[in-house]
């Protein structure tokens, strides 16, 4: 196979990373490739979005310029390398641009609510993270979520929710995710939403219908509530693994527990308010036989009853 380096096309398709198994071999056996690779990896040190053209062209130009001697001078690149220097450095440009993100995040005990480019709205509970990209999110609406959000979302094109365990896609609808290691959880509080588990499994959700994910093991349920609970000061469960009802606590009132002389796979019902630390833990483990005991540094050291 005979490359064509000067192919408009071929460059943006190596930094792209889609030339064929065989063109990208060829490639890696030219020195032209180690002198583009030298320039590409070199631009990956860059950490300002501000970029002048003529100031790199200048210094790249500076730095491949001919050597000269006294006698003639030798050219060490063609002349179309030059051209393809610079579009390079442009295609980076591009590239950078195109694919920066926006975040938004929360803390202990707080919550914020991002109106999204669509007008579409994602609340965010305690310690929580959404990701996304404002660059053509008419035409591609998806974000990344760390956390517990609650959407609501404005009709068009589709809406991916992303996480480490699953997605959730909808076109119009109200619904929450909440995600973390081993727990993926999605309520449907308007429309109809399809849920992909992170084993492909495909699940649709319509108003009042839950799914859960809990290691491995598939669980459905159906509820009332037309909001979570959560947005109006207070957090409800289901039969939840105690660990994520745990995880809530610590979330909302910045707690430290040390849950090593309890199980955290039994299960809880129930609610507990974001008003009062202890009238919440009380809620919490009382009717579990479980007690509690504040320890310094906001650390809840949890045993059974005797």
């Amino acid at each position: 196979m005979k490359i064509n380096y000067k192919d408009e096309t071929f460059l943006a398709r190596w930094i792209a990373n889609e030339l064929s198994t065989e063109e990208l071999k060829e490639f890696q056996q030219t020195e032209v490739y180690h002198q583009f690779k030298a320039i590409d990896d070199a631009s990956l040190l860059l950490k300002a979005p501000s970029y002048n053209k003529e100031d790199a062209f200048n210094k790249v130009m500076k730095n491949i310029e001919p050597a000269k001697t006294n006698k003639k001078v030798v050219k060490l690149i063609p002349t179309w390398m030059y051209g393809a220097v610079a579009s390079i450095a442009l295609l980076i440009s591009f590239l950078y641009f195109n694919n920066s993100t926006t975040d938004f995040s929360t803390n202990y005990g707080e919550q914020l609510t991002i109106t999204l480019p669509d007008n579409s709205k994602a609340h965010l509970s305690p310690k929580s993270t959404i990701t996304y990209k404002k660059r053509n999110w008419d035409y591609k609406r998806v974000l990344s979520l760390k956390g517990e959000a609650f959407f609501e979302v404005e009709k068009g094109k589709s809406f991916t929710v992303k996480s480490n365990q699953g997605n959730v896609t909808v076109l119009g609808t109200k619904f929450t995710v909440n995600t973390s290691e081993g727990y993926f959880e999605v309520k449907c509080y308007e429309g109809k939403v399809k849920v992909t588990s992170k084993n492909k499994e495909e699940v649709i959700l319509t108003k009042g219908k839950a799914y859960r994910n809990y290691s491995n093991s598939i669980e459905k349920w159906e509820f009332l509530d037309s909001v979570p609970s959560w947005i109006v000061g207070e957090s409800s469960f289901n039969n939840t693994p105690l660990h994520q009802v745990i995880k809530a606590l610590e979330n909302q009132f910045k707690l430290k527990f040390d849950t090593s002389k309890i199980d955290t796979n039994q299960r809880f019902t129930g609610t507990f308010t974001h008003e009062d630390v202890n009238i919440a833990l009380q809620t919490v483990f009382a009717p579990m036989k479980i007690s509690y005991k504040l320890a310094e540094n906001s650390s809840v050291i949890l045993t059974y009853n005797k």
